[in-house]
């Protein structure tokens, strides 16, 4: 699920295949996308074009025009399914995760591969950007984190002892974020040194009474 920045709809995806756009005041399917082949794992919105960004297991990766209601671009280069993706439209460029266990950055205008990050050992299951700078915190089936910049990875963290499903950015604070595993959520935040490279990452906090998330 993804909601748009001006609240007025939200995108869901599914393993039917399709994406499909809702208005957030009434519930009231607006569109219907069709184009992927698989399961839809994951969406993201752009905050300042009317892109819609989609990934399957299909393998593949789809820019939507909302304002012409259609896929417009294709990024190709996953050896398996896509499981999650991330925008950040200050460098124009989309970041994708793959059961390949790489992570891909892409030139959106371009759909041009620029690096492909190499150090998870399983699945990517959540990647989160760094609003201006030029970082990315990256989650795994691996039991993993692992903190990067656009060239290598900068820090690893090995505190989860079951597979990260999910990561999340406090909205208020780009210095702290979420991440959840099988059977916990910890609370992290870190500093930024003079190059804006993370200096180090810190533990906050463990919630550790699930039996399962």
């Amino acid at each position: 699920l993804a909601i748009d920045i001006s609240n007025e709809w939200f995108a869901t995806g599914s393993n039917d295949r399709l994406v499909k756009i809702w208005d957030l005041s009434s519930g009231k399917l607006k569109l219907t996308l069709t184009g992927h082949v698989d399961t839809i794992m994951d969406l993201t919105v752009s905050k300042t074009r009317p892109y819609l960004y989609s990934c399957s297991m299909d393998n593949q990766v789809k820019c939507w025009d909302l304002t012409q209601n259609q896929n417009i671009r294709n990024y190709f280069g996953h050896l398996n399914g896509v499981y999650s993706l991330a925008i950040n439209d200050h460098y124009d460029i989309l970041l994708t995760g793959s059961r390949d266990s790489s992570i891909k950055i892409w030139d959106i205008r371009t759909k041009d591969c620029i690096k492909t990050l190499i150090g998870h050992k399983s699945t990517i299951s959540s990647i989160l950007t760094q609003g201006t700078l030029p970082q990315i915190i990256s989650s795994s089936y691996d039991k993993t984190i692992k903190l990067w910049d656009l060239r290598k990875c900068l820090t690893t963290l090995t505190h989860h002892t079951k597979s990260v499903h999910c990561l999340y950015s406090n909205p208020y604070n780009n210095n702290e974020f979420i991440s959840s595993s099988v059977n916990e959520i910890k609370f992290w935040n870190y500093d930024t040194n003079n190059d804006n490279d993370i200096n180090n990452c810190n533990l906050i906090s463990t919630i550790d009474q699930h039996d399962g998330i």
